[in-house]
């Protein structure tokens, strides 16, 4: 069943619109966002049909429009060219929405005293189809019913007390899909390396990885249990995980794929707020 957005009104105004913002408003389109209730400034983004579509905000501005929504979609280290003009309309009842990587609440507070709430919401691409995953925080008079609403359609939402953690599930979530994506390719090319085909590897891959993520998901059980499933003693798949759980160094290798791009999260943060 396609999820609508229900509670949610208002006039939106992104600013950027790259792959991840790009991926949200089809999606939210898609379940029925009114496009002429839309308005994007981006200088390169595509224009998306009944969207207004600016290149800048001063030609927003000049052509009268005004949004109770706005999204930060651009990158964090763009946060200080726009932050300036862009306070003087995120005020009063607007909602100033981001999905900036490492730009903390206590950021946006500083760049937009006066917006009615101040949202960080960590998405992930998987958002496109209506399966992806949103981390959400705010602080000020957020409507929650109304972010609620917005966030429904992207997939699963999780609701955070406070960005304490959010350079982590940035990392987690938000990188997470273009990590799965790699060992998926990784998992192929070894298949390809031991006599697959190039095709027959990467479509046996993609099946596999699907079918398993989705028998987790609905089947309410660990990982672990669902291992215990398939493995048997003495068998091949136990002879493969013997490979995988070695000395612990998946679990080694996957905790500093995580800790570097955490890392880089806060160093865009400082980026962004102008530090060293």
């Amino acid at each position: 069943m396609t999820k609508t957005l229900g509670k949610f009104a208002g006039r939106m105004l992104l600013v950027g619109c790259g792959n991840m913002a790009g991926a949200m408003l089809d999606r939210w389109l898609a379940a029925g966002l009114d496009p002429a209730r839309v308005a994007v400034v981006d200088p390169v983004a595509e224009p998306r049909e009944g969207t207004a579509h600016f290149t800048t905000l001063a030609d927003w501005q000049a052509a009268d429009q005004s949004a109770d929504w706005i999204m930060l979609g651009m990158k964090p280290q763009q946060l200080g060219d726009v932050a300036g003009e862009l306070a003087a309309v995120a005020g009063g009842a607007v909602h100033l929405l981001s999905i900036l990587a490492g730009v903390s609440l206590a950021d946006l507070a500083v760049r937009f005293p006066e917006a009615r709430a101040q949202v960080r919401i960590l998405p992930n691409l998987a958002a496109r189809i209506g399966a992806g995953v949103s981390a959400v925080t705010s602080t000020g008079d957020a409507d929650s019913a109304a972010i609620e609403a917005l966030l429904k359609p992207l997939g699963e939402i999780v609701a955070l007390p406070d960005d304490g953690m959010m350079d982590l599930v940035t990392a987690f979530t938000g990188s997470g899909p273009a990590f799965v994506f790699r060992l998926i390719e990784a998992y192929a090319a070894a298949g390809e390396r031991l006599g697959l085909s190039g095709d027959d590897a990467l479509k046996l891959a993609t099946a596999t990885f699907g079918g398993a993520t989705a028998l987790l998901a609905r089947s309410g059980e660990k990982p672990g249990a669902l291992v215990a499933q398939v493995a048997s003693k003495g068998g091949t798949t136990q002879a493969g995980l013997d490979i995988l759980d070695e000395g612990g160094e998946l679990v080694a290798l996957m905790t500093n794929v995580l800790r570097a791009a955490r890392d880089r999260g806060r160093e865009l943060a400082d980026i962004a707020r102008g530090d060293d």
